[in-house]
This record gives C-alpha cells, structure tokens and sequence, in this order.
C-alpha cells in the first residue's frame, strides 16, 4: 500500500531513537526530583532557628553609618 516495507528501517529506527531519548530524560527528571527531595528533607530536618540571624537590609543600612554625631 504506502510502501511500508520501504520505510520499516526508518520508522523503527526513528522510534527507537525517540523511545531512548524519553526514556534518558525521564531518568533525568527523576535523578534531578529525588536531588530536591533529598535537599528539602535535609533542609525541613535542620534546626532553623537555631542558625545565626540575618541583618535585614534596614539594619544593614543603619549600621553602616557608623555612631551617629551628637
């Protein structure tokens, strides 16, 4: 009919490659989502407010005048 005999080399060969490039990027997206998964619970694991507190940008910025002159 459409000579499907002809094309059968290129078709498999054209979904083969497709099939291996989706099959390699889900692998990918999964390597990277456990990465995030194990980054977050690592994160919620830590004891925040235990850490040293950050200047906000106004403390920064009053601090770094210096004493101020009577």
């Amino acid at each position: 009919m459409l000579g499907l005999d002809h094309y059968a080399p290129f078709l498999l060969s054209a979904f083969g490659i497709t099939l291996v490039v989706l099959v390699g990027y889900a692998l990918y997206l999964r390597s990277r989502l456990t990465g995030l998964r194990r980054r977050a619970q690592a994160y919620s694991g830590r004891n925040v407010s235990a850490a040293a507190p950050m200047a906000t940008t106004a403390q920064a910025a009053s601090s770094a005048k210096g004493p101020s002159a009577p």
